[in-house]
């Protein structure tokens, strides 16, 4: 059973951002709140601008901390706004669409306390449900994750994880505001060394119906591709970019001064400089992107 830490607050905090979810929100706060292990756990759903009741359905349960937002913000503001709230030494994230099931939550969380982890991640196995208009864009996603990391991850972009809150506290400001903050908590796990592990679990089909636009998130999953590089890999983006210049730059205008004698291209000259100006950019976001990485460390 998780317990209450001696200064009075809770072990564990589970955050549960929320949008028009109220299909399945009562099934979710009556599987969690029904569950003797999570008796003193803090619940907190944060309701994000949700049209369709989802606020009065939460606020019937008494063992539930409801936190409610003017207008849709996004999962990952959500998600901000429930650990800026929290009070547990160690928050886990959940989806409020009845896909995660109990067993895996308590199984991720004694996991993260048992052994003193910094962060655990949920990874699900090959029967779990997976939203057919999401496959693309995970894939995506997966490649450019296996680049910024320079290895594969188990389930980079899983909605049920777990952090100790004095970890995540600290990058709160890099997270986006809508699509990719399980994402890019992976990436900052990894990239900055914290001790984790991933956990296998199952996933069901979601209550209700997905908000997912197949369009408009397929141009954020392209967005959030830039974001990561930019932010983990600024260097390896723009000094890519830039040595292609130079280097086709120096063979095209070497080939033309060889082959014509009319010595060395404009043409030539120019995608050099701006070969040569791409490595420097990219030096100079790589210096800011670590700067906004360490800024609370």
């Amino acid at each position: 059973m998780l317990e209450t830490n001696p200064d009075g607050n809770p072990l564990l905090s589970i955050i549960i951002p929320a949008f028009n979810e109220s299909q399945g929100i009562e099934t979710v706060l009556n599987e969690l709140c029904s569950e003797p292990a999570l008796k003193e756990a803090e619940i907190v759903v944060v309701d994000d601008g949700s049209t369709d009741g989802t606020a009065e359905k939460v606020s019937q349960f008494p063992c539930v901390r409801l936190i409610r937002h003017a207008r849709n913000m996004g999962y990952g503001t959500a998600i901000t706004s429930g650990m800026r709230v929290s009070n547990g030494q160690y928050v886990i994230w959940f989806d409020a669409d009845g896909q995660h099931r109990v067993q895996d939550l308590l199984n991720l969380a004694s996991t993260l306390i048992a052994e003193k982890l910094d962060y655990c991640i949920g990874v699900r196995e090959g029967n779990s449900y997976q939203e057919p208009r999401r496959v693309f864009g995970k894939q995506v996603l997966n490649i450019a994750v296996k680049l910024a990391v320079g290895k594969s991850v188990g389930d980079f972009n899983s909605g049920l994880r777990g952090f100790r809150r004095q970890v995540i506290r600290k990058y709160l400001h890099l997270l986006p505001h809508g699509f990719g903050a399980s994402t890019t908590t992976t990436l900052l796990m990894i990239e900055r060394g914290y001790t984790g592990r991933e956990v296998p679990i199952t996933t069901r089909s979601r209550i209700g119906v997905s908000s997912v636009n197949p369009i408009v998130d397929g141009i954020k999953t392209l967005l959030l591709v830039l974001r990561i590089f930019m932010l983990f890999k600024a260097m390896y983006f723009f000094g890519g970019i830039g040595l292609l210049f130079i280097l086709v730059g120096a063979i095209y205008g070497g080939a033309k001064a060889i082959t014509q004698h009319l010595g060395f291209p404009v043409l030539s000259a120019i995608l050099i400089v701006f070969g040569i100006q791409a490595v420097f950019f990219g030096l100079l976001a790589d210096q800011i992107s670590a700067l906004r990485r360490e800024k609370f460390e």
